[in-house]
C-alpha cells in the first residue's frame, strides 16, 4: 500500500513542478525523497529559515 501511495504522491508532484517539498510527518519525509528529486525538508525547517535561522543542510545548494 506504502508503495503505491508513494507512486501517486510523486506522480502528482512531478506534475506540479516543486522547488522544494515540506512535510511534518517524517514517514513522508523518508519516502518521498527517494524519487522526488527536488529536496524534501521537514515544515518546522522551512519556517525556522524563513524566520532568520539557519537553511536546512538538504537546501543548500537552493536558491530562492
Amino acid at each position: 500500500i506504502s508503495g503505491e501511495l508513494k507512486s501517486r504522491k510523486l506522480a502528482t508532484l512531478a506534475a506540479t513542478a516543486p522547488q522544494v517539498i515540506a512535510t511534518g510527518n517524517i514517514g513522508c519525509m523518508v519516502q518521498l525523497a527517494d524519487g522526488a528529486g527536488v529536496p524534501v525538508v521537514h515544515t518546522v525547517e522551512l519556517l525556522d529559515w524563513a524566520t532568520g535561522g539557519p537553511k536546512p543542510p538538504k537546501m543548500e545548494p537552493f536558491s530562492p
